[in-house]
């Protein structure tokens, strides 16, 4: 039988340029930019069943209600602006200015006239899976660019603390958060690793074949005598 030698350099020799092509590829892509976060830090007070997450790095509020308790949200100005009943359906108050001010990153739409804090709620139906995702401008700012409290923009820095109030089975309860501003960073491994550890394989000495006076119950050619 012919002696196969270094086995591991083979398959690092034939898997390496593609491992490294790819990571080429892909570490642009783990690069991340500096930019404001916004990061939940829970419910206060807190409330078994109630999830509540932040998605698009600040961009919006995402709840399920698991409690079996109707969750009402608060509006801006304090209105009922979205209901969460037990049935897993979730309604939206269309009188609520809130309502139209969610509509869009910036808030730009217009409020329509019909639209009042102090009017009766009129509930509409957006979700029957009990959870819903909305435009919160309470965790995000609301003008573009670096914000004003950073100074270094190499620095984690708080820009301010955020709540978003509600209601469960009519307990005052708050959403709690907070926005920061995140320097730029990078993430993943770097091809460099993969080929110093290729570079120290192709260049390690040859490792014998097992023989039979190794390993008795799993036999392999016979040790040279």
């Amino acid at each position: 039988m012919a002696e196969v030698k270094r086995p591991l350099a083979r398959v690092f020799a034939c898997v390496l340029p593609a491992v490294c092509a790819l990571l080429l590829l892909a570490s642009p892509a783990a690069a991340k930019d500096a930019g404001v976060v916004s990061e939940l830090r829970g419910t206060d007070p807190s409330v078994a069943g109630l999830e509540i997450d932040v998605s698009g790095g600040d961009r919006f509020l995402l709840l399920r209600n698991g409690s079996g308790k109707e969750v009402i949200v608060k509006g801006y100005e304090d209105e009922p602006y979205l209901r969460f009943l037990p049935n897993r359906v979730v309604e939206e108050n269309v009188r609520s200015p809130s309502k139209y001010a969610n509509e869009d990153r910036y808030a730009l739409r217009p409020v329509p006239a019909q639209a009042s804090s102090d009017a009766p709620p009129r509930w509409q139906t957006v979700s029957r899976d009990g959870r819903h995702r909305w435009f919160d401008h309470r965790i995000h700012l609301m003008e573009k660019g670096t914000p004003p409290q950073v100074t270094d923009e190499s620095k984690r820095t708080k820009i301010f603390d955020w709540d978003v109030p509600m209601t469960v089975g009519g307990q005052e309860v708050k959403a709690v958060g907070t926005l920061e501003w995140v320097p730029a960073s990078s993430s993943g491994t770097s091809p460099l690793v993969f080929i110093g550890i290729a570079a120290a394989v192709l260049g390690a000495p040859d490792i014998p074949p097992r023989c039979d006076d190794d390993v008795v119950s799993q036999p392999g050619p016979p040790c040279p005598r």
